[in-house]
Parts: structure tokens; sequence; C-alpha cells
């Protein structure tokens, strides 16, 4: 961990200036400084790397996004074990991953092709998305996925309303996989859950997902006034299933009324009963949902599947370029114990920029010159040694 504390730097550069300070002003300049040089510099000590959360799935397109990421400053989407050479990510815009995130590669009629690194190719996108300031993630390509079907929920077959639900029909018309969803609306009951189950389903296995896999169902959400949570009941019978409640969609965002993704962790889930693995057979799928919530149409579920996915990491640079006494990353330092994450290179710069900015601050236009150009000379210098790792954003100004 660094040592390099806000009481040392203080010490430093009162050293470097004309003139006193209060600690109160070389905190707020402190912080004004920092933020300064991040944004026009991408510093190495600033880099990250965290697991990517939930795995790489092969057409799954939305995942966490740290939450202290430095604008879209990507340097890698970083496969744990087995990278080949040819492993490269591009960054685009979110408006251009939607059109070319399609596993595979189609021309501009929608017709699939076989060209080698065709413009129209998918493969490999990242970008970020951000919605109502809510920072997502975006992520497309071909993984080898370890993934079992356990309803297309194309047909009513032998779905049977849970709880509230009621009139349970095919919709061939609004659904995302296959040919159909399953519909239902929310009875005037008035209870306290709704959803569909299916205890005589074609017999499957889950033991390969249990400790490390993911189950994956899509909902159409007609309204998401006084919905609670969704839950997934997965097992061998009625009194024999692991449990799994969300609270939020795949994207770590609350529900929204429309398509959400839901996915349910296997590591989350309680288990009701001795469940047999290999011999699974009942799943129920509802929401949790305030008593008043009632007489609501056309809610769907499309497409449950179980995966396991790859193992990545996500390596960006942050904006978080403080730490605390206790070893919390900080966006701005709030005490004297916090330190700074920085060599020695970087603590000059930094050093450098707040003498500037106290300098300014007191009136003296000839030392404020001098540690600007003090500043600039070891800017250049930084950037020469250490240029930037981030991915450069890629967009298609036309496509041929």
């Amino acid at each position: 961990m660094p040592n390099f504390t806000n009481a040392e730097l203080n010490t430093s550069v009162s050293h470097m200036v004309q003139g006193s300070y209060t600690a109160a002003r070389f905190l707020s300049t402190a912080n004004r400084a920092v933020r300064d040089i991040l944004a026009e510099l991408d510093l190495r000590s600033s880099k990250r790397s965290v697991a990517l959360s939930p795995n790489l799935f092969d057409d799954v397109y939305h995942y966490t996004c740290p939450t202290d990421i430095k604008g879209n400053k990507i340097i890698d989407i970083q496969p744990q074990v087995s990278r080949n050479r040819f492993d490269e990510w591009t960054l685009t815009t979110q408006e251009e991953f939607d059109r070319r995130k399609q596993t595979g590669r189609f021309d501009k009629y929608g017709d699939q092709i076989n060209i080698a690194n065709s413009a129209w190719s998918g493969d490999n996108l990242v970008a970020i998305s951000r919605d109502d300031l809510v920072n997502k993630l975006l992520l497309s390509r071909p993984i080898d996925d370890t993934k079992l079907v356990v309803s297309t929920l194309d047909s009513v077959g032998d779905w049977t309303l849970y709880g509230d639900g009621t009139n349970v029909t095919v919709d061939t018309t609004n659904y995302v996989k296959g040919n159909a969803s399953i519909n239902w609306d929310i009875s005037a009951a008035g209870g306290t859950t709704a959803g569909i189950y299916n205890s005589s389903l074609d017999t499957f296995d889950i033991t390969p997902y249990t400790s490390l896999g993911y189950a994956f169902a899509w909902v159409y959400i007609t309204s998401k006034t006084d919905l609670t949570n969704f839950i997934l009941r997965i097992g061998s019978s009625s009194s024999a299933y692991y449990s799994i409640t969300i609270t939020t969609n795949n994207e770590g965002v609350a529900f929204y009324n429309g398509w959400n993704l839901l996915r349910f962790d296997f590591s989350d889930a309680t288990e009701t009963g001795t469940v047999d693995k290999d011999g699974c057979d009942y799943v129920a799928l509802y929401m949790t949902k305030d008593a008043g919530k009632t007489s609501e149409t056309d809610y769907r579920f499309d497409n449950l599947t179980l995966r396991i996915g790859d193992h990545y990491n996500t390596v960006y640079y942050s904006r978080y370029f403080w730490q605390s006494s206790t070893g919390t990353y900080l966006e701005d330092a709030t005490a004297t114990t916090d330190v700074l994450n920085a060599e020695t290179d970087e603590i000059g710069l930094v050093e450098e920029k707040i003498a500037q900015y106290i300098e300014q601050s007191l009136g003296n236009s000839k030392e404020e010159d001098k540690h600007e150009q003090r500043y600039e000379i070891k800017r250049a210098r930084y950037i020469m040694e250490n240029p930037s790792q981030a991915l450069l954003l890629q967009t298609t100004y036309y496509d041929l």
C-alpha cells in the first residue's frame, strides 16, 4: 500500500510555496489538483483490475461496471486463463454496440456472412452506457459457454399459474427468444405473489451449475409499481428445490417497465429439502408484490437457461486516487491520514500542481508560473515514458 499521506504532502508543498495557507485550503486545493491531473493524464498508479461480474456469456451483453471507472477508460477485458494473441477488444459507442453486438457476422440486410475480419463483426466489442448517471459495461464476445435450456417458454404445456397469476396464454407477438413467450396476468385476489410454475418438465441435471452457475430468464414487466422481487425455485419437486431471490435485473439496476433480463446466482441459493440434482423437473418463476398490486395484464416470461460462462477481469483507469488509512479507495481526501495512490514521479506532478494552485490563490503570479512550467515539463516526460494504455474509441463512419 502507498504510504505518502495527505499530511506529508502538505508538509512537502509548504516548502515549495511563498506565504501561508490553512489546512482546509490545502485539502480542497489538493483534491482539485488531483482531479485536474487525472482529467488529463492516465496515471499508471490509477490502474485497477477487478473480476468481471457476472462471468462472460455468449449472448448476455450487460455487466457490472466498476463504480470508480474514469470516463470510458477501459484498458482490457482480460481472460483469467487461456488468452491467445488475437484476443483484442474494440471500444465503441453505446449506439454502435447495440447495432453490432449480435453473435456472428451479418450484412446490412440482416443476413449472416462468414467473411473473416468483416467490418460487420460483433466480436469483442466493449462500450459503456450511462443512463441516468448509472454506468453499465457492455460486452459482446462469442463464448464456448456451458449452457442448459431448461425451458424455452414458447408454449403453455404444463405451465401452471402461481399465486395471483391468472389467464396464462402463449404470446407469439412479443417475445425475446424462439418464437413465443408465456403471457400471464395478475388477478384481483390481493395476494403477495404472482407467476407460473411447472412440475412436469423434461428431466434435467443442474449438478454443474449449483456451485458456479447462473440462471437467466427474460421477464416483461407491465408495471414495476409495488413489485418487490423475483424468485426462482428450481429442483426435483415442489418440496425439494433451490430458491434464489433477486431485487435487481442483470444490469444491476432496479426493474423497469418492459423486457428485463433476470439473473439468478446459484451462489445465493438456499436449499429446501434434498434436491435430486440430476433428476430435476420442477421450476417456479414468480414475483413478490404488494397486496394492492392487482388486475394487471400482459406479464411475460421467456427462455429460462442455466449457464456457467468464462472468467474475465476488467482492467481500467480509476478516478479514485486516494486511500483511507484502512485501505478504502477515495475520490477525494477527507483526512490527513489519507494516502495518495502514487509513485515518486507521480507525487512530483501532484506537488507542482498543488503549489501552482496555492500560489494562484495567494496572488503570487510569478511563483504560479514557475510551478506551472515545472509541472508541464514533468507532465511531458511522464506522458513520453507512460503512454496511456486505454482503448481508443472507434466508430464506423460508413459500412461498405
